[in-house]
């Protein structure tokens, strides 16, 4: 069936329209995102700013103003290691990326101890590692500054050359078990889990404060 001329430039006209008229696209649609996970800006005093935020200096409130309202609070206890005071986000969106972020706030280890017993809910893991509720508000908070921002992608089986092509070659890796192994890029203040059968985490964190953990291999030494 042939459609008449007439709609054709009927329909011409109406798009013609929309592009003419049509509102044209703000800012944000066409300024270049430098918030995604990859992209970390190093400064010369040994800091670092990563989703446009300073750790170090930026603060729970300044997380809370990017990621969205807190799913709660909680003391973490590991095994092995210090405490720390940490507060999570979930289903964090930047563009097509979606995950949890945890971000680790300063706070000293009597401080800790103390907002440890306030915790009415402990939760155990395999590890032997606590997690200590908290029903502190998040205002209680809100100026402590990030320490460590942790951040648990939403997507899956993310391989090696996913990490390599956007953050290059490791300084120094750690294989945790037979399935994961962790590496270390110490000149961005980054640690990267990659599980084959778990879900990545990627660890940020200032340069001048990243220590790099007992037991990593040099990556040339790897090879």
């Amino acid at each position: 069936m042939k459609i008449p001329l007439t709609i054709l430039a009927l329909v011409a006209i109406i798009l013609l329209g929309f592009v003419v008229f049509g509102p044209a696209p703000g800012p944000d649609a066409l300024q270049r995102r430098t918030d995604l996970p990859w992209q970390i800006t190093v400064s010369s005093d040994g800091g670092s700013q990563v989703f446009g935020l300073a750790l170090g200096s930026a603060t729970l409130a300044d997380a809370m103003a990017k990621f969205g309202g807190l799913e709660g609070l909680a003391v973490f206890e590991p095994t092995t290691g210090p405490m720390s005071l940490e507060a999570y986000f979930g289903n964090v969106q930047h563009g097509p990326l979606k995950a949890k972020v945890i971000v680790a706030l300063e706070a000293g280890n009597e401080e800790l101890a103390a907002i440890r017993e306030r915790s009415r809910r402990r939760e155990g893991s395999p590890s032997g590692d606590w997690k200590y509720r908290l029903s502190d508000a998040p205002r209680d908070h809100a100026r402590r500054r990030i320490r460590v921002l942790t951040y648990l992608p939403g997507t899956r089986g993310l391989d090696r050359g996913f990490f390599r092509s956007r953050f290059g070659e490791p300084a120094a890796t750690l294989q945790e078990t037979e399935q994961a192994v962790s590496w270390f890029y110490p000149s961005l203040g980054l640690s990267v889990l990659i599980d084959d059968n778990a879900g990545e985490v990627l660890d940020y964190q200032a340069p001048r404060d990243f220590v790099m953990p007992a037991g990593a291999t040099p990556h040339s030494a790897a090879q």
